[in-house]
C-alpha cells in the first residue's frame, strides 16, 4: 500500500475528521488518495490555575527536561522523577515547588484548579511527499484558548504583563490514538513535531517521546516514529496511545504548535470532575 493510501485508510476510520467523501468511505478518484480530507479535529481537558499556584509565574528560564518518569503512571499521568528534583533542588532548578503541587497539574482538584474541554482542528497543508496536518498558535497570534474562561484574566501578581491581558495559566492534557502501519508501505517516516511554551510531555504507548520541561522560549522537539519503533515498542497493524501534557505557566507568551503526518484519532476525554473549581 502508498504511504498516502495508508494514511488515508486510518483517517476514514476517524470520527474527528471533516471533509470525507461518504460515498467513497473517503477515498477519491483523484491523484491524491487524501483529496476530502481536509481537518482532523482533537478534544482535550484544559485545567485552568490561580497565578497564586506554587508553580505558576515561576521559575522562569528553568529547564527542566527529564524531570518526568519514561513511562506514564497507572492514572495515565506524568510522573514526577522526585529523586532528581531533589537532587537538584526543589524550585528554581527543578522547575517545579514540590511532587504534590506537580500532581495537581493534570488532575482535577477542588479550589486549585478548574477543568473544561477543548477542541482543536489540524488542518492539512499539502506538501511534497504528501499530506501534513497542522495546528500552529504561534506569534502573534498565541494560545491563550480560555480567556475570561474559568478563573478569568489574570490580574495581579504578574511578572511581565500586564493585568486582564489574558489568562495566562493553565495545562492542557490531550488523549489521541492511531495505528502504526509498516514502513515498507510507505514513502515518508511517520513523524510528531511540537514547537511552543513552556511545559510539553508526549508520550507514545506509555513510553516519553518529546521532553520539553520547564518554563523557556518557545522550543522544537519531534519524535520519529520508525526510527523509534522498537523503543517504544510500536508494531506494524497495531494501534497505540500518544498522549500529550502542555503547561503554559508564565507570562508573557503562549506558542502551541502540532505539524505531523500521523493519522491520529479521537480518543476518550481525560476525566473531568464538575467539582474542581
Amino acid at each position: 500500500m502508498h504511504r498516502n493510501t495508508a494514511l488515508l485508510a486510518a483517517l476514514a476510520c476517524a470520527g474527528g475528521l471533516t471533509g470525507l467523501s461518504a460515498a467513497q468511505g473517503g477515498i477519491t478518484s483523484t491523484d491524491d488518495p487524501t483529496a476530502g480530507i481536509e481537518s482532523i479535529r482533537l478534544t482535550g481537558v484544559v485545567r485552568d490555575f490561580q497565578v497564586s499556584h506554587p508553580d505558576f509565574e515561576a521559575y522562569p528560564g528553568s529547564h527542566n527536561e527529564n524531570i518526568v518518569l519514561d513511562d506514564l503512571g497507572e492514572d495515565g499521568k506524568p510522573v514526577l522523577n522526585v529523586d532528581l528534583a531533589a537532587s537538584r533542588g526543589w524550585g528554581q532548578n527543578a522547575g517545579v515547588t514540590s511532587e504534590e503541587s506537580f500532581n495537581q497539574w493534570y488532575r482535577d482538584v477542588p479550589g486549585v484548579n478548574v477543568s473544561m474541554p477543548l477542541t482543536i482542528e489540524l488542518t492539512r497543508e499539502n506538501r511534497v511527499g504528501g499530506p501534513v496536518y497542522v495546528f500552529a498558535k504561534e506569534r502573534p497570534e498565541y494560545f491563550f484558548p480560555i480567556d475570561s474562561q474559568g478563573y478569568g484574566l489574570s490580574m495581579e501578581g504578574l511578572l511581565w504583563s500586564a493585568p486582564g491581558t489574558h489568562n495566562f495559566h493553565f495545562t492542557y492534557e490531550l488523549e489521541t490514538e492511531f495505528t502504526y502501519s509498516d514502513p515498507k508501505d510507505r514513502d515518508d517516516d511517520l513523524v510528531y513535531t511540537f514547537t511552543g511554551d513552556d511545559d510539553v510531555w508526549v508520550f507514545i504507548n506509555g513510553k516519553l517521546a518529546i521532553d520539553i520541561g520547564g518554563v523557556h522560549g518557545q522550543m522544537s522537539r519531534s519524535v520519529n516514529l520508525d526510527e523509534k519503533a522498537e523503543e517504544l515498542g510500536l508494531e506494524p497493524g497495531e494501534t497505540y496511545q500518544l498522549k500529550l501534557f502542555f503547561a503554559e505557566r508564565h507570562t508573557s507568551e503562549s506558542n502551541f504548535r502540532i505539524e505531523t503526518n500521523i493519522a491520529l484519532r479521537p480518543a476518550k476525554l481525560p476525566t473531568m470532575s464538575a467539582l474542581a473549581d
